[in-house]
C-alpha cells in the first residue's frame, strides 16, 4: 500500500471546480515530469484524489524520501 505525501489541495467551491481540476492537473503533470527525471514511474509515484470538497494531489513517500536526502529543501513546512 502506498503512502502519500500530499504537496498541494485545493478546495472545492461553487463555481470554480473546473479552475480547480486544471491547476491540479497541471500540478500533476509537473510531478509527474519529476518523477520521470528521478528514474521513477509516474503512475506509481504521483497521485491525484478529488472528494466532495477538495482536490489534492501527493507524491509517494518514496519519492518524499528521495528528495529529503538530496541537498538542499523542497518542502516550505
Amino acid at each position: 500500500m502506498t503512502t502519500w505525501i500530499w504537496v498541494a489541495r485545493w478546495l472545492k467551491k461553487p463555481g470554480n471546480e473546473e479552475q480547480v481540476r486544471e491547476a491540479a492537473r497541471n500540478i500533476r503533470k509537473h510531478w509527474e515530469e519529476v518523477a520521470l527525471d528521478q528514474a521513477l514511474d509516474p503512475a506509481k509515484n504521483v497521485t491525484l484524489a478529488e472528494g466532495a470538497k477538495e482536490i489534492r494531489v501527493g507524491i509517494s513517500e518514496e519519492m518524499d524520501i528521495e528528495f529529503r536526502e538530496e541537498p538542499g529543501e523542497w518542502r516550505f513546512y
